[in-house]
């Protein structure tokens, strides 16, 4: 029989007793049957945290502060402490951890889908292929790449998940196609700790695209994924808070939020009262951070509003001030907290975009311009120089292409993107250019994420009075023109009118 290691000696005490001790130290406990019912209810140590800030301070000259600088409380209670108001505040913190873990637990629900959905296009596995995430090491010489120790750490974690889930479409998954679930399926049965560990195991590019898409943004304007890894988080724990009935109200929450970037370096930011210490470490910070990611998830929803609303309104009922939960005084201020308020939708739209094709940056589509043609060839270039003359030749090509309007962009995080589909044999293909060229010369003074967006569902979507494909079924333009001849191609849409079917987007 082993003995227990710990210097704790305080006696056990009885419901009658705790009531004594309580009404001895100075709380109004009511009646006893109240007072015995609260605490079979909720217990005298839970209570505990909601009581401690009525507990006396000592009087000066006595120090107020320990060693640690810990605030000295004393065992007494101030005068007017009732049970009464404790209780109030329980419930009232009660009612806070159920509507803060709903909300979370739509975030969740979404960033579920986003990641899952990142991911898949690349691998219907990518979470089991550290090469598709940014989770290869060099080995020894001569050997292949091996993954990293923090890639298997989170399988080991995962594949326990795996295992045990249980669901009745996980069991389809596995009596009809084998033990290993595809990315979309299983970021279902992950923990909220597992899936932000595989946001971290994704790669630089992946990272900033999903940070960007919800407007978490570094000082130059790129995606701040490491803002976006805090966050999560800071998320994962208030929401294991919440699942266990930990306290919220008055509480410092041990993974302090990151300001992104540029709410660091603009004091005007919305974001920018996460840099305060006693905000970004309190409710307030939590809820910031939630409104905007709300506001990029489901701009319609006011949940996060009403929850402050809620919060103003029980601390004039009950008497507690909103600073013990992080809110400035000027908070209701703040344009986020207007009902208005709406972020931009473009940064959205376009990483919906990026799931919808493979996209090459700015930098990869010059480098796929090997057509490009090098004026001067005449004079003798060192392989530098040739190296040089070629690349800025490729850079003029890709503006020449962006200056009649021959070719789709989409920009997030200041980062340029391209579809793939849009060249072959090192240019740009002249039959697809001659229609992005028309279709977007119908588009003037429209916002060029929403052409973009217009000009890929055209490319996209199947057309009836296209050939069919080998099966039957109708083939989209981007289908046509990868399985025919360019001259077939033209002659097919011209036949049909296929352009007729583009739907152009409003104008801004």
């Amino acid at each position: 029989m082993s003995t227990p290691e710990s210097t704790y000696a305080k006696p056990f005490l009885t419901i009658p007793e705790q009531i004594r001790r309580l009404r001895g130290r100075g709380m109004d406990c009511g009646t006893g049957t109240f007072a015995s019912g609260v605490l079979e209810r909720y217990g005298y140590y839970r209570l505990s945290g909601y009581w401690h800030l009525h507990r006396a301070r000592p009087k000066p000259p006595a120090d107020r502060f320990d060693k640690d600088g810990r605030e000295i409380r004393l065992d007494s209670f101030v005068p007017g402490t009732s049970m009464a108001h404790v209780v109030a505040l329980y419930e009232f913190d009660h009612e806070l951890r159920t509507r803060l873990g709903d909300i979370i637990s739509m975030v969740e629900t979404s960033f579920r889908f986003h990641v899952g959905h990142r991911l898949g296009r690349s691998d219907r596995f990518a979470h089991r292929r550290p090469e598709k995430l940014g989770a290869l090491r060099p080995a020894d010489p001569g050997a292949p790449p091996e993954p990293t120790t923090a890639y298997r750490e989170w399988l080991k974690e995962y594949e326990r998940h795996e295992k045990r889930a249980r669901g009745d479409f996980v069991v389809h998954f596995r009596e009809t196609y084998g033990p290993h679930l595809p990315i979309w399926v299983a970021t279902e049965v992950m923990s909220f700790g597992v899936l932000s560990g595989l946001y971290d195991l994704m790669t630089q590019a992946d990272q900033e695209i999903l940070a960007a898409r919800f407007h978490i943004s570094t000082a130059d304007g790129k995606g701040d994924r490491g803002a976006l890894s805090n966050w999560l988080n800071n998320l994962r724990n208030v929401r294991n808070i919440c699942a266990h009935y930990g306290r919220l109200w008055n509480r410092s929450f041990d993974v302090v939020i990151d300001a992104p970037g540029q709410a660091r370096a603009d004091a005007g930011d919305i974001l920018a009262p996460l840099v305060e210490e006693g905000v970004n470490n309190r409710l307030y910070g939590v809820l910031l951070i939630l409104r905007h990611l709300v506001l990029s998830i489901a701009p319609e929803r006011s949940d996060v509003i009403d929850l402050a609303d809620l919060i103003e309104a029980r601390s004039n009922e009950i008497g507690f001030s909103m600073t013990q939960l992080g809110f400035p005084d000027d908070w209701r201020s703040s344009p986020t907290w207007d009902r208005a308020f709406s972020l931009d939708p473009s940064p959205m739209l376009t990483a919906s975009l990026l799931d919808r094709a493979k996209w090459w940056t700015a930098v990869e589509t010059r480098a796929a311009l090997t057509r490009a043609e090098v004026a001067g060839t005449e004079h003798y270039r060192t392989p530098e120089e040739a190296a040089r003359a070629m690349k800025a030749a490729q850079r003029s090509l890709l503006r020449t292409y962006l200056k009649y309007r021959v070719v789709i962009e989409v920009e997030l995080g200041k980062t340029r993107h391209y579809p793939a589909f849009q060249f072959r044999d090192g240019k740009i293909i002249d039959a697809l250019a001659e229609i992005n060229k028309a279709l977007a010369a119908a588009c003037e003074d429209v916002d060029p994420t929403q052409l973009a967006a217009a000009l890929l569902d055209w490319w996209q979507t199947p057309h009836r009075g296209l050939p069919k494909d080998s099966d039957g079924s109708d083939q989209s333009p981007v289908d046509l023109l990868y399985s025919v001849s360019e001259q077939d191609f033209e002659a097919a849409v011209e036949e049909c009118g296929a352009t007729s079917s583009f739907v152009a987007p409003a104008r801004s």
